[in-house]
């Protein structure tokens, strides 16, 4: 696919992984990219392992900024993508430049 998508570096670092749509309960590993979309207030330990977070909103105080730079997890906010995340995609995740890129 090759396209490639930006956002808002809250925490830096670069990430390649499986996006993955977050849910409760579900442990998350260094290969998962996690969107988070929603609120997170409970099981927020679950997401200690991913390999990183992204979030279409959000800005350096949400939810998303704040489990990245805690747990030092690359991550991206107020992402705008052309085309709508596809559960399973395979990406980079590059907090640090600001980019995302689906492979």
């Amino acid at each position: 696919m090759n396209q490639s998508t930006t956002g808002i570096c809250v925490s830096p670092g670069i990430a390649t992984g499986t996006l993955r749509q977050y849910q409760k309960g579900v442990y998350y590993t260094k290969d998962d990219i996690v969107l988070l979309n929603e609120w997170i207030t409970s099981n927020v330990a679950l997401l200690k392992d991913a390999g990183g977070l992204i979030s279409n909103q959000g800005g350096i105080t949400c939810h998303a900024s704040i489990i990245s730079r805690e747990y030092g997890i690359p991550c991206l906010v107020a992402v705008k993508s052309p085309e709508p995340f596809v559960e399973g995609a395979r990406i980079i995740l590059d907090a640090t430049n600001e980019s995302i890129t689906f492979i």
